[in-house]
């Protein structure tokens, strides 16, 4: 929030590169320039530190949302990860409300494939509006991401490092939410704000059977499902595989979708079920 464009970028990006001259040995530097208009022309120079030939990222937490870089933005540091290979030690990327739609994190979905962004555990794409297409190609990078074949320890291997996906208010779809959920090896999903509706929580109260064997923090808030779906997606849960301890999930943020008696009961019998879940939701509403 301070009014920094693409030449202050570009300044900074020639401070920090030509004060330093090993730079290999510089410490990991948190970059934060959320609400700057940096626009995409930013992005290239951003692009400098983060994807240094032979070097890897000078930065290894770069917040850069509400900075209308845009698809070409995006693209920008996409094609410098890709062309480069060079962006490992970037642990945590915030591109949040930047008006990127499919197109661009189509591209920036190519780049994971490749893996080049060997290190990134944290990405938040929330608030673009990425839809269906958008979302589903991020999430089949994740599980084709290193599989360079079809046997069973290059597929242990596939998105090794990303944990946590925030796709809060992305217009993801009843579809996409699906594939974040079978992505494999996420542990945290952010799914706030989808008008999943209660056809989605129908949708994927099966994929959610038993809880998850990956998944720890799940957030579906916002989705202005009715009691029934939620009622369904809890029953779900409670419902144990085989009676196998498979679940990994922890905290269920369900706010933001109609919460009544009979949720009320359904929570009460999948704390019997999982007594350490913590399942956040509003107020019960009487009926």
């Amino acid at each position: 929030e301070s009014n920094i464009g693409p030449a202050g970028v570009e300044s900074l990006a020639g401070i920090i590169l030509g004060s330093n001259s090993n730079i290999h040995r510089l410490k990991p530097i948190h970059l934060i320039l959320s609400s700057n208009p940096i626009g995409s022309e930013g992005c290239g120079e951003l692009a400098r530190l983060c994807a240094i030939p032979n070097k890897g990222s000078l930065i290894s937490d770069l917040q850069i949302s509400q900075c209308s870089i845009g698809d070409e933005g995006i693209q920008l540091l996409a094609n410098a990860a890709t062309c480069t290979n060079a962006c490992g030690g970037l642990t945590a990327l915030d591109l949040s409300e930047n008006s990127i739609t499919k197109e661009g994190v189509s591209m920036f979905a190519k780049s994971l494939v490749n893996s080049s962004w060997p290190d990134l555990v944290d990405l938040k794409l929330a608030r673009n509006d990425l839809g269906r297409e958008g979302v589903t190609s991020v999430m089949a990078a994740l599980i084709t991401r290193n599989d360079s074949s079809n046997n069973e320890e290059s597929a242990q291997k596939k998105n090794s490092t990303l944990q946590n996906l925030d796709l809060s208010c992305t217009n993801c779809t009843i579809e996409g939410a699906k594939a974040a959920l079978m992505s494999g090896s996420l542990k945290s999903i952010r799914l706030f704000n989808n008008r999943l509706g209660s056809d989605g929580f129908h949708s994927i109260s099966s994929l959610l059977q038993g809880g998850h064997p990956a998944i720890n923090t799940l957030d579906l808030g916002g989705n202005d499902a009715d009691e029934e779906a939620v009622v369904a997606l809890l029953n779900s849960i409670a419902d144990k595989r085989n009676d196998v301890d498979e679940s990994k999930l922890s905290v269920l943020e369900i706010g933001g979708n109609n919460f009544g008696p009979k949720a009320v009961d359904a929570l009460k019998e999948l704390e019997q079920v999982w007594p350490l879940l913590d399942v956040a939701h509003d107020k019960p509403v009487q009926e």
